[in-house]
């Protein structure tokens, strides 16, 4: 170790440079993973903050809700289901808003949902819908559209007058702020679709146990049931984004291997006479090896954490203005997986170190 930081101290320029370059690299991989969370939680925070065991869509719509319809009163046959704790129904649908002193279109998701139920969201400020006509919860997000706690609002089509009642958090779906309701007010505001039954909703949520949740298709006929990770990831466009992200920060990652093994291998063999002249006087290749994973670890954590220094400035830059999520969790995942890159990266270097023969070596330097 004393040896290598002794050669990061005498030539500062050429590891500073190579620490910058993981800085860039390392920056992007995290900035990607907070876009691409990012994305994905925008996507699917609402229906991943549900605190159910399954949800029963209708048959052939592939878990999208926007294409799911199934009669409420099929929540009453799963709920006498043994092992079926309770059952309710769900109305999802995707509307515009305006402001009732704006004239800006605001889309959102409208959310229906038994009052005080299962699924309730949690409201951050003021109160929830129970017992208020007309009163609604809001995800926070749209208050950034001038609509917060207390305002009123028109649906269009329709022109009803709603008002905001409570405001919570982290409940976006399809990028879209959500807006929950009473599921008797959800019906009012959606359009009469000819042959569809009064009653309809886009699915009915449970818990219960596993083996029950799986016979309730048995029960109510037509239907199908999942959980919330496969409703989320059958929102059209998500597995796509995250897959194409995710390819973009495997790339980088390779790029980096290939960026530091190239510096490291330039560096090995500017200094093989160097090397030479420690093998000659007796210095192991153990004792070389050991040092030069010195250097890479102590600059590559060095270039990680300032990497994640730039992230996390990013996103208290950029605010709500995109999607944008940083986790601790990513963040140590993709740091952990830069720096075994990093090491894995000298292999080459590696190898030449235990090739170095002494005499060679001093008769090129000579």
């Amino acid at each position: 170790m004393f040896l290598a930081l002794r050669e990061i101290r005498h030539a500062k320029l050429r590891f500073a440079l190579i620490a910058g370059v993981i800085v860039l690299v390392s920056s992007l991989v995290f900035i990607l993973s907070g876009l691409a969370n990012g994305l994905s939680a925008g996507n699917t925070a609402a229906i991943d903050a549900m605190p159910v065991d399954g949800m029963v869509v209708s048959a052939g719509s592939d878990y999208l809700l926007d294409r799911s319809t199934v009669s409420a009163g099929v929540a009453k046959d799963i709920a006498g289901i043994d092992g079926i704790d309770s059952a309710e129904p769900l109305g999802v649908s995707s509307a515009n808003i305006t402001a009732s002193a704006s004239d800006t279109v605001i889309g959102v998701s409208f959310f229906g949902i038994v009052p005080e139920g299962m699924i309730q969201p949690d409201v951050t400020r003021g109160e929830g819908f129970a017992g208020h006509e007309g009163g609604v919860v809001i995800d926070e997000t749209l208050t950034e559209d001038g609509i917060g706690l207390g305002d009123t609002f028109l649906t269009e089509p329709g022109g009803i007058e709603l008002t905001v009642v409570g405001v919570t958090t982290d409940r976006t779906y399809r990028l879209r702020p959500s807006i929950y309701m009473p599921l008797d007010l959800w019906r009012q505001l959606q359009p009469v679709q000819e042959g569809a039954a009064p009653d309809a909703v886009s699915a009915i949520v449970v818990r219960g146990d596993q083996a029950a949740i799986d016979s309730i298709p048995d029960v109510a006929p037509d239907t199908m049931v999942g959980s919330t990770t496969q409703v989320a990831g059958h929102i059209p466009g998500e597995a796509e984004q995250n897959g194409t992200l995710m390819l973009i920060q495997v790339f980088l990652v390779v790029i980096a291997a290939g960026i530091i093994a190239a510096f490291f291998y330039i560096i090995t063999l500017q200094k093989l006479p160097e090397l030479g002249v420690m093998k000659a006087i007796g210095t192991g290749t153990g004792y070389l090896v050991r040092t030069l994973i010195a250097q890479v670890l102590a600059i590559a954590v060095v270039g990680i954490l300032l990497g994640i220094s730039v992230a996390d400035t990013l996103a208290l830059v950029i605010g709500n203005a995109v999607p944008y999520s940083i986790t601790v969790q990513r963040m140590a995942l993709f740091g952990g997986i830069l720096l075994l890159v990093a090491i894995g990266g000298t292999v080459l270097s590696l190898a030449r170190i235990a090739r170095v023969d002494p005499l060679d070596a001093i008769n090129k330097a000579g």
